[in-house]
């Protein structure tokens, strides 16, 4: 299958457009392109279009000759040894690896069909579960072209990246479908812990309680969230995932009620804590977590973990908590010292402190292909490590991007890696005092006494770096103002890391890799809309539920929004709020819900008005929606320079988004564009 010049990407994409008989308006906000860009490609002035620019085009005119051939992974061919084989990951989000690297596995769909067969692998798939997976109720006319064509893909991928002489995974055609046979159990997470849990269950057999800890160990460490997590109801509910999941819950048990009398507190609290946020109202699974709570010293925190699941079990079913759970919060309140493990008497003496002060997750949480990079670049100990720096990564976008959603995310994933814990401050100022009130904090929470404290900043920060250089913690910062108000929170030594989020890019902050956090695309958005209103509904009006994200551009905050009106309303059709917030006067007051107001937070970012920025602002939203600097010059009544140095100024405050090229248009993000006119 020979790639696609550029000359022939305009004709296919009209024709296909035009054969779909959908408007380029309509192409283009299922995409997740703009209408230019659509424009431009049809036209045939793009050259080289992108990569993920023709896959959303390929997904959504079903034109799979668009598809790119797979490429290699982002950290290129020499990050590969040559003698690593493909190792694919299902028990978390889908991931292919080589070696520390993760390979590109393609379109969303591509994606699809690779997880299912790897969730069936060593079994034949017939096409109708295929079909019915990728698409459920809305079957295109080109399936079997399109699943063909993934299945060439699928194996282009498996060949390119096999790695030594052997083959890792091969995809065989069946009479009724496809199979992926894995020959090493090593090469796909799934098949490993099936096989640590059968060996598991034969060590209890053989009554050797230390190789059964051990294999439950190694088979839990291989779950980084939920089975193919955010990738559709057809894969998450799929009976092996379910089984897959039962079994997760089961090791779990098995091993809490191995280590609990050991006084392994915190191994526990890391393997059930992502397990209790997942099965919410399981009494098993919360009795062992709230035990293992009160035995490390989180004794208030493990009341509220079972006055919480006793709540949910009283809405849910109208009976509270059972016996074990209430055996487990009898023991907490019991006065009785051996009743009620206490951190002095159990944590052995000189054993560091192991905070993790991350605030809670959300479930509805969809995947960023960025979650990876930074993960790899806070724990892969990349060049920084030579010079004897600490990683640094510095997270920025616009407001309701989803940073600090993000950034939890990344904590709780990195866990294993940082092992001594998680540190998490937010600062509103770059004012001293805040400064050292946070070191402060800190220091206090890695065990320092108040009398021990320092008083001086500077003081404070040595002791942080001192310490910190000493155990492996990962150390978040939200809503950072500057990079002199980061600088003494940057960790001494190479074993641990910075994680930071801010609303402009923090350029300055030396040693840091800056990661842009972009609005979702129209898969994302289409997703984080299915996850919080219902995927049933958005499955029924796919196209309404097309239309609110698009006019929610893609910013995951208004999503969400929407999708709270959306399920607080369970009589609207998704067509009633999509046709509400078509109106562009009122489109914002569309997106409030409780304390959670779009605009409100959108305003409160934009440069204040009577500033420099802030007049630009008033004066560029008057106008159009997008513009080159030239205009930009005309209508400020100032020269070409300084009309670019505003409109990067604005680029960097996150209201403007940058050309895509030299000499192209600057645009207002389009939520950010309203609530400008709107203080106007």
């Amino acid at each position: 299958m020979p790639p696609i010049t550029h000359r022939d990407i305009a004709t296919i994409v009209r024709t296909a457009r035009v054969r779909r008989g959908v408007s380029q308006r309509a192409v283009a906000e299922r995409s997740g392109l703009s209408l230019r860009t659509l424009r431009e490609i049809e036209q045939g002035r793009v050259r080289a279009p992108r990569a993920s620019s023709l896959q959303r085009l390929a997904e959504v005119l079903d034109e799979p000759v668009l598809c790119p051939d797979p490429g290699p992974a982002e950290s290129g061919p020499a990050a590969h040894a040559a003698q690593e084989p493909l190792a694919l990951q299902i028990l978390g989000r889908l991931a292919v690896r080589r070696g520390p690297a993760e390979v590109t596995a393609g379109t969303p769909k591509q994606q699809s069909l690779l997880g299912l067969l790897a969730l069936r692998a060593n079994q034949p798939v017939d096409r109708d579960e295929i079909t019915n997976v990728l698409w459920g109720d809305d079957i295109p006319d080109s399936f079997g072209q399109l699943i063909h064509t993934y299945v060439y893909r699928i194996r282009q991928l498996l060949g390119t990246h096999a790695g030594g002489e052997a083959t890792p995974a091969l995809l065989v055609r069946r009479s009724s479908g496809y199979e992926l046979i894995v020959s090493q159990e090593t090469h796909l997470d799934l098949l490993w812990f099936r096989r640590c849990v059968r060996l598991a269950g034969q060590a209890r057999e053989a009554e050797q309680p230390e190789r059964e800890t051990a294999l439950l160990e190694e088979a839990l460490t291989l779950w980084r969230g939920l089975v193919l997590e955010g990738m559709g109801a057809g894969l998450t509910d799929h009976p092996v995932a379910a089984e897959a999941l039962h079994q997760r819950v089961t090791s779990a048990l098995r091993l809490a009620d191995l280590v609990l009398p050991r006084g392994r507190y915190e191994d526990v609290i890391d393997h059930l804590g992502p397990i209790a946020r997942d099965n919410p109202v399981h009494e098993g699974v919360h009795a062992r977590l709230v035990t293992a709570l009160a035995g490390s010293g989180q004794r208030a925190t493990a009341l509220e973990v079972f006055a919480a699941v006793d709540r949910r079990l009283r809405n849910d079913s109208g009976i509270g908590a059972g016996d074990e759970l209430r055996r487990a919060q009898s023991a907490i309140l019991r006065t009785d010292e051996e009743a009620a493990p206490r951190p002095a008497a159990r944590r052995p003496a000189g054993e560091p402190v192991r905070p993790f002060q991350m605030p809670p997750g959300i479930r509805d949480y969809v995947d960023r292909p960025e979650q990876q990079r930074i993960l790899h670049h806070l724990t892969g100990r990349g060049p920084q490590v030579a010079f004897g720096a600490a990683p640094i990564a510095a997270l920025y976008g616009p407001v309701g991007v989803g940073k600090s959603i993000l950034a939890a995310r990344v904590a709780a994933s990195s866990r294993p890696t940082f092992r001594d814990g998680v540190l998490h401050g937010e600062l509103d100022s770059a004012a001293p005092g805040e400064v050292r009130l946070l070191l402060g904090r800190f220091l206090t929470a890695l065990g320092v006494p108040g009398e021990a404290l320092p008083e001086s900043l500077p003081a404070r920060t040595s002791l942080y770096r001192n310490l910190l250089a000493k155990r492996q913690l990962l150390v978040v910062l939200d809503g950072a103002p500057g990079e002199q108000a980061v600088r003494p929170f940057v960790p001494g030594g190479v074993s641990s890391a910075l994680l930071v989020c801010s609303r402009e890019p923090l350029s300055g902050l030396e040693g840091a890799r800056h990661f842009r956090i972009t609005p979702f695309d129209a898969d994302q958005a289409a997703a984080l809309l299915a996850s919080v209103t219902g995927e049933g509904r958005v499955r029924a009006e796919r196209g309404a539920a097309d239309r609110i994200t698009a006019l929610c551009g893609g910013l995951p905050l208004a999503v969400r929004v929407a999708g709270m009106r959306l399920a607080a309303r369970p009589h609207w059709p998704l067509s009633r709020l999509a046709e509400r917030l078509e109106d562009p006067r009122q489109r914002l007051d569309e997106l409030v819900m409780g304390d959670l107001d779009v605009a409100g937070r959108i305003t409160r970012a934009l440069p204040e008005t009577g500033s420099t920025l802030g007049d630009a602002v008033s004066r560029l939203v008057s106008s159009a929606a997008s513009f080159t600097i030239a205009a930009t010059a005309g209508l400020l009544g100032c020269s070409p320079r300084e009309a670019e140095d505003v409109l990067e100024a604005l680029v960097d405050r996150q209201v403007l988004e940058g050309p895509a090229r030299s000499g192209g248009e600057y645009a207002f993000l389009p939520l950010t564009r309203l609530a400008a006119q709107r203080r106007e």
